[in-house]
C-alpha cells in the first residue's frame, strides 16, 4: 500500500481520482492500492516561547534572546485531528511507501517534512513534482516519482527560513514592545519592506519642486521643435525673442529602425504587477485566484520565478496559443514565434504560468470575476509573448536657432507586433511623419510658445512598484547563483549572474498583506493601484529600529544565501549562526530612543486601573491587560470561563470587572442543565497575577 499526501483537500481529490482511489473515509481516500490523505495548511508548527519555559509567556528584556538549542513543535486543536489521522495511517503495516504531494515548492517540502518528523515516520518515501494539475501532468508525475532525498536540502532551506522568521521576530518584536510599552511586530522580511515604503514618503515629503521653462517653435509642415529646460524665464523670454521670425537650421538627423520584443511569461510577481496596475487586484488577491485556477486544473503552478518554459514543452506552444485566444477572444499571431519563450536553463522549480491544455474546456461565465479576469491575463501575456516584435522606425532631428538647440523626434509604426494584443491603451497614437530633411536645411519659425513646468518627486507605492522594489532588493550587490541546483526535472538554474530580492514570489503577497493588517500601512487612492502609504505607526516603528532590522540588502543576502542552501552551496549552521549573532547584538547593545515618546505616543486609551499592580489597563489584539509587561494580569477576550456560560469578554464586562471588581450578568446559559439564569462574576487573581473568577447565582 502507499500512500499519498498532499497539501490540501481539493488537490488529494484529484489525485485520487487519477490513481484510481474512490472509497471515502474520513480524512482519506482508498482504493487501488493507494491511501490519499491531505494536510490543512501548516499542520506542525513551531511551538511558542513558553513551550521552552512557562516563564516565556511573561515578556521580559532579561529573557532575550531567546535561541532554542533543540526545536520543538507543536500541532495545534484546530488540526490535531487530520494530524492524527495522518500519524495512523503512516504507522500502518500495509503502509510499505510514502508519497510527498505537497506543492512542488519550499513551503510544501516543509509542511509534509515536519508532518512526516513529527510522527516519528521512518519509512521511505517518494516525491511528486509536478507544474500542473491536470490529469496528464498528475499521471507523468506518479510515473517519474523522484527520491525524497533529492529534496533534502530544499527542506533545509524552508526550515532555516522558518527557524530565522522565527527567532528574528520573537526576539526583536518583544524587544521593542518591552522598551517602548506596547505590541510592535518586526519581522525579517516585513521591516525592511516596511523601510523601504517610509523611506519612499520621507523623500517625497523632502523633496522641493523646481520650476524650469522651455521654447517650443511651430516650423512648416506641423513640425513643433522644443529646446531643453530652461531655469530662468527671462533666459526663456529672450531666447523666444530671438527666435520670432528667424529662422531653424538642421544640424542633424538620423532614422534609425528599432524593435521592441515581446515581452516574457509571466511568474507571480510580473502577474501580480501588472493584476494591480490594470485591474487593482492587491498581491494577496492576485495569488489566491491563481491558486484557486491552478487547483482547478486553468492554468499552471503559481509559485514561480520563472519566466520561460521548458525545452520538451516547445512543441505544445501552439496548441497552447490556439486555448489563449479562445479564452481571450483574440486572434492568434500569424506567425508563432516559439523560441523566445523556451529556455530550460532560466527554470528552476517551476516554469512560466500559462493556461493549461484543459482551459480550452473552461466554462469563464461559471468562473468568479476576479479568477476570470487573472486567467485572461495569464492567456493574453501567452499572445503576446509569442507574437512578432513590435517595429518602428524613429527620427530625431536636432535644429539650432537663436544659438540654442531645440530637438524633435517622430515615430512611425512598421510592424505593431505584439502590442496590438496586449497593450491596446498603450497603443502607439498616430503621428504626423516628420518631413524629409539633412543637415543644412533651414525651416522658417512661424510662433514660439514658452511653456512651464515643474520637477516631479517620486510616485508613493503601489502594490506594483513596491513588489518590484522587493524582487530587486540588493541588485546593485550581484553573486553568481551556484551550479549543479536540484531542478525538479524541469532544467538547472544557470550558471550567471542573478538578481537578489526579498521574499520570494509565494511569501512577498503576505508580507504586504500583513503590514496592512498590523496597521504599518494603509491603502490610499485610486480605485485601481492604490498607494501603500505608510501610517504613523509604521514610520515611528521604522525609527526606532536599527539599521540590521530595517536593512533591505541585508535581508536579500539573507534570501540569497537560502537559495544557496537550497542548491546545497551553502551550510545552514552557518546561516543560523549568522541570524543568531545578529539578534544577540541587537538584544546586548541596541539603545532605547530618547525622543520615543514624541516619536510614536501612546494613544491607547486606558479602560481602567490594573488592580495587580495600579497600571492602566490597555487593549490589546486578544486581550485586555496591564501596560506594565511585567504584569500578568489580563482580560482574556476569548475567555473559556466565559463562553461556557454563553457569554463573552466584551469590552463593557472588562470595564465593570475593573471598575467594581465584578460584573453582573442576565441570559447565562448551563449546557449540563439545558437552564438559563443570571450570575454575578466575581474578579480575583494570584499570588503570580494571573486573573481568577469565582461565580454566585441570582439576583
Amino acid at each position: 500500500m502507499r500512500l499519498v499526501i498532499a497539501e490540501k483537500p481539493s488537490v488529494a481529490q484529484s489525485i485520487a481520482r487519477v490513481l484510481g482511489a474512490k472509497k471515502r473515509e474520513d480524512g482519506y481516500v482508498e482504493g487501488n492500492g493507494y491511501l490519499v490523505s491531505w494536510c490543512v495548511g501548516h499542520l506542525v508548527e513551531l511551538a511558542e516561547p513558553d513551550a521552552y519555559d512557562p516563564r516565556y509567556k511573561k515578556w521580559a528584556k532579561e529573557d532575550l534572546p531567546l535561541l532554542p538549542a533543540e526545536w520543538k513543535y507543536s500541532v495545534s486543536a484546530a488540526t490535531k485531528k487530520q494530524f492524527d489521522i495522518l500519524k495512523q495511517l503512516m504507522n500502518q503495516k500495509d503502509v510499505e511507501e510514502i508519497i510527498c504531494a505537497t506543492d512542488a515548492g519550499r513551503e510544501g517540502e516543509l509542511i509534509f517534512r515536519l508532518v512526516y518528523h513529527q510522527c516519528g515516520c521512518k519509512k521511505p518515501f517518494l516525491r511528486l513534482w509536478i507544474s500542473s494539475m491536470e490529469d496528464s501532468a498528475i499521471r507523468d508525475g506518479f510515473a517519474n516519482l523522484r527520491p525524497g532525498t533529492e529534496y533534502d536540502a530544499l527542506y533545509e532551506a524552508a526550515l532555516c527560513r522558518e527557524r530565522a522568521d522565527w527567532i528574528v521576530g520573537m526576539n526583536a518584536t518583544r524587544l521593542f514592545s518591552v522598551l517602548y510599552g506596547r505590541t510592535l511586530h518586526v519581522g525579517r522580511v516585513a521591516s525592511p519592506t516596511l523601510a523601504m515604503a517610509v523611506l519612499r514618503e520621507a523623500e517625497i515629503a523632502a523633496f522641493q519642486p523646481e520650476t524650469f521653462y522651455s521654447v517650443h517653435l511651430t516650423l512648416p509642415g506641423n513640425m513643433t521643435v522644443a529646446s531643453g529646460r530652461i531655469k530662468e524665464k527671462t533666459a526663456a523670454e529672450a531666447l523666444a525673442l530671438s527666435c520670432t521670425g528667424g529662422a531653424a537650421v538642421v544640424t542633424k538627423c538620423e532614422r534609425k529602425e528599432k524593435s521592441e520584443k515581446a515581452p516574457a511569461l509571466y511568474d507571480l510577481t510580473s502577474l501580480q504587477r501588472d493584476a494591480n496596475r490594470l485591474l487593482g487586484f492587491t498581491a494577496q488577491q492576485t495569488l489566491d485566484y491563481t491558486q484557486s485556477l491552478y487547483e482547478k486544473k486553468l492554468v499552471t503552478y503559481p509559485r514561480t520565478d520563472s519566466r520561460y518554459l521548458t525545452d520538451d514543452m516547445e512543441e505544445k506552444v501552439p496548441a497552447l496559443a490556439g486555448i489563449a485566444a479562445k479564452l481571450t477572444g483574440k486572434a492568434v499571431p500569424e506567425k508563432i514565434m516559439v523560441k523566445p519563450v523556451i529556455n530550460s536553463k532560466k527554470v528552476s522549480d517551476h516554469h512560466a504560468i500559462i493556461p493549461t491544455m484543459s482551459a480550452a474546456q473552461a466554462d469563464l461565465p461559471a468562473l468568479p470575476v476576479g479568477e476570470r479576469e487573472i486567467l485572461r491575463l495569464i492567456a493574453t501575456r501567452l499572445l503576446a509573448a509569442v507574437a512578432q516584435p513590435y517595429r518602428y522606425a524613429e527620427t530625431a532631428a536636432e535644429f539650432l536657432c537663436g544659438e540654442e538647440i531645440f530637438t524633435v523626434k517622430g515615430k512611425t509604426v512598421l510592424d505593431a507586433g505584439w502590442k496590438v494584443i496586449e497593450k491596446p491603451e498603450k497603443a502607439e497614437k498616430a503621428e504626423t511623419p516628420l518631413p524629409e530633411m539633412k543637415a543644412g536645411d533651414s525651416f522658417s519659425v512661424l510662433s514660439t510658445e514658452i511653456k512651464e513646468g515643474q520637477t516631479k518627486p517620486k510616485a508613493h507605492y503601489t502594490e506594483d512598484t513596491l513588489l518590484s522594489a522587493m524582487e530587486r532588493a540588493g541588485a546593485d550587490d550581484k553573486v553568481n547563483c551556484p551550479t549543479g541546483a536540484r531542478d525538479g526535472g524541469l532544467g538547472r538554474m544557470p550558471d550567471e549572474v542573478e538578481r537578489k530580492g526579498i521574499g520570494t514570489p509565494a511569501t512577498r503577497a503576505g508580507i504586504i498583506e500583513r503590514l496592512v493588517t498590523r496597521g504599518f500601512l494603509e491603502r490610499k487612492g485610486d480605485k485601481k493601484a492604490k498607494n501603500l502609504i505608510p501610517t504613523e505607526k509604521g514610520t515611528a516603528l521604522i525609527t526606532v529600529l536599527p539599521e540590521q532590522l530595517q536593512s533591505a540588502s541585508m535581508t536579500a543576502d539573507w534570501e540569497e544565501k537560502l537559495l544557496q542552501i537550497e542548491h546545497g552551496e551553502y551550510s545552514p549552521d552557518a546561516f543560523m549562526t549568522e541570524i543568531e549573532a545578529m539578534v544577540s547584538d541587537l538584544v546586548d547593545n541596541y539603545q532605547v530612543v530618547k525622543e520615543a515618546a514624541v516619536i510614536m505616543p501612546d494613544t491607547r486609551k486606558s479602560l481602567g486601573k490594573c488592580p495587580v499592580c495600579g497600571a492602566d489597563v490597555v487593549e490589546r489584539p486578544k486581550s485586555w491587560s496591564c501596560s506594565d509587561r511585567s504584569c500578568n494580569f489580563a482580560l482574556w477576550k476569548n475567555n473559556r470561563y466565559f463562553e461556557a456560560i454563553g457569554k463573552h469578554m466584551n469590552e463593557s464586562v472588562a470595564k465593570k470587572l475593573l471598575k467594581n471588581g465584578s460584573v453582573h450578568l442576565k441570559g447565562c446559559y448551563s449546557k449540563r442543565l439545558d437552564k438559563y439564569f443570571e450570575a454575578t462574576i466575581f474578579l480575583d487573581f494570584d499570588e503570580t497575577g494571573k486573573v481568577q473568577y469565582r461565580m454566585e447565582k441570582g439576583r
